[in-house]
């Protein structure tokens, strides 16, 4: 299948790789406005100059592709998808769905009209971890779900300058959307609120508000929290998956560090505290796993997983703890 890949930033490059290495296929141009990101295209990635357009719109005068990659700041989601959707082609397009919440109803609504596959790369969720868990909650190992708890804590987005240190709430945005789409994904239940407090450490390098307390009600009764610390300097065991606990009436899943492990120790009843072994298939492997998906779905005319429809649920646990951290409250994801 033919693809144009639209940003070469550091993203887009990695991007640029992983559809090269897969054999189903065939990058037929590129987009990027920015000179130095062209030359380095050029000079290390081999990319023809005659395959690198200044927009996409450009790039469609030329070729005609069956997919694709969407690689630019969030702001420049809605535009890409939009002159995708006007010319029937299908859309890879890198988290967020949108950084506004009505631009992402936008777009998804215009995908829909037009029978557009659209897939966000959520790819924290095609991880060993999750993709286990989430086998095992179905599995009922430990019994019907009642609170499941994430936190992260990272040195993140330390690069002075770049937008994920001058914009509000981007902790929040950015990473945010990771663990609430895998909160989903794992106990199987849509966001009906949210309740969020955030703030900065004294010695924070963001503008925006990079630690977060959040709670939030799902559909199926299930409790989430998410606890984060953009700014810590200390030493973080479980990187930027975090660490989570889910709890159930017959025992706990616990990731510690990159270890998943499933524990019951109440005293009237047997104790357990073992290791469970990750799940490793095709659904596993972050951005080539998402690939294969894709394309799979192009291939059997259906919407893939992580589709626009299915994001936009995520979306709205981001926009609903924002608009509760601006103003105090709980919020309800039906205010959106």
């Amino acid at each position: 299948m033919k693809a144009i890949i639209v940003g070469l930033g550091g993203r887009g490059r990695g991007w640029l790789r992983d559809c090269r290495a897969n054999p189903d296929v065939e990058v037929v141009a590129c987009v990027e406005p920015f000179a130095p990101n062209k030359e380095r295209a050029i000079k290390e990635f081999n990319v023809p100059k005659e395959q690198l357009y200044d927009t996409l719109n450009a790039a469609l005068k030329h070729v005609k592709p069956d997919f694709v990659v969407d690689v630019t700041p969030p702001a420049q989601h809605e535009s890409v998808a939009m002159t995708a959707i006007e010319n029937k082609i299908h859309i890879l397009g890198e988290k967020p769905l949108s950084d506004n919440y009505e631009a992402a109803k936008r777009v998804v609504a215009a995908g829909k009209k037009a029978g557009v596959k659209h897939m966000i790369t959520q790819n924290y969720r095609y991880a060993g971890l999750p993709r286990t868990t989430a086998r095992l909650l179905k599995e009922g190992v430990i019994g019907p779900v009642a609170q499941i708890d994430a936190s992260l804590y990272v040195p993140w987005a330390d690069a002075p300058g770049s937008h994920y240190v001058t914009e509000p709430y981007m902790f929040l945005t950015d990473m945010g959307i990771h663990h609430f789409d895998m909160m989903r994904y794992m106990i199987e239940g849509e966001p009906v609120s949210a309740t969020a407090l955030t703030w900065n450490l004294p010695w924070g390098w963001h503008k925006g508000d990079a630690c977060q307390l959040i709670l939030f009600r799902f559909s199926n009764g299930v409790i989430g929290t998410h606890r984060g610390v953009g700014c810590t300097v200390g030493h973080v065991p479980a990187g930027h998956n975090g660490e989570w606990r889910i709890e159930g009436p017959q025992g706990t899943l616990t990731w510690e560090g990159s270890d998943l492990y499933h524990s019951h120790s109440h005293r009237a009843e047997k104790k357990i505290r073992e290791k469970v072994k990750l799940d490793e298939n095709e659904t596993t492997g972050g951005p080539p796993a998402l690939l294969k998906e894709f394309l799979k779905a192009l291939k059997e005319n259906r919407q893939p997983e992580c589709n626009a429809a299915d994001n936009l649920k995520s979306m709205a646990m981001v926009f609903a703890a924002v608009k509760s951290a601006k103003e105090k409250r709980e919020v309800q994801v039906s205010e959106l």
